[in-house]
Order: C-alpha cells, then structure tokens, then sequence
C-alpha cells in the first residue's frame, strides 16, 4: 500500500538523527578547540597556532625579525604582512580541519543530504 511513497519511511529515523545534531556539534565544538594547526610566513619569521574553530592560540615572531641580537629589524610593514600570512594560512588550515571533521561526522550519522560537499567545499573557501 506505501510502494509509492519511496524513502518516507526512513523519515523517522532521519528526524531522530537531525535532533542528534546539536549534541554532535557541541561536542565536534569542544574537540576542535583542543585541535592545533599552525602555519609560518612566507618568510618562516611568523609562525601562528590556531584550534579547530580557529581561535589564534599563540604568535612567534623570531627575534631577528624584531632586531634582537644585533640584527636590523624589518620594516613594520615586512612585520604585518608576515603575520597576515600566517595568520591567513592558520586560518585555512583551520577551516580544513573544520570542514573534515563535519563531513565525517556527517558520515557516522549517515545524513547523505545532497548539497554538503558543495556547502563544506565554500566553507573552506576551495574551489570545489
């Protein structure tokens, strides 16, 4: 009698694990704030770490940068743009970490929805 209804059968387990998400998430959250990713400069004088959600955790600017130790320090500019970048890298690394870690959560609830790689692949800012 239901044949011609296709999958709304699954509809309550489908439901049961949407209600599942928020606890999920929270917990994804939590695990991605003990996570680090780092990056450095182009000119490896600035390395920045970030968590899972992207929250800078630390900034090492190696001394010569700053002229400690007899050296010439940079311009402020040279400076800003070394932690532009690595912060900008961090950043990138984070979302990536971010982006795998819900597409395998995704997974392990088994929530094939169309639509997530697309939506995961402009979070992370790739080209899909």
């Amino acid at each position: 009698m239901f044949k011609g209804l296709g999958n709304l059968g699954n509809i309550a387990s489908m439901v049961g694990k949407l209600q599942e998400i928020p606890q999920k998430m929270q917990e994804l959250n939590d695990q991605m704030r003990s996570e680090r990713v780092s990056a450095s400069s182009s000119c490896n004088h600035v390395e920045v770490v970030m968590n899972g959600i992207g929250e800078v955790q630390s900034v090492q600017i190696a001394p010569e940068i700053l002229g400690v130790g007899g050296s010439e320090a940079v311009a402020p500019e040279d400076l800003q743009h070394a932690i532009r970048d690595a912060t900008n890298a961090a950043g990138a690394a984070a979302k990536q970490l971010y982006a795998s870690a819900i597409s395998q959560l995704a997974s392990d609830m088994d929530l094939n929805m169309p639509g997530v790689d697309g939506l995961l692949t402009s979070l992370t800012g790739g080209n899909g």
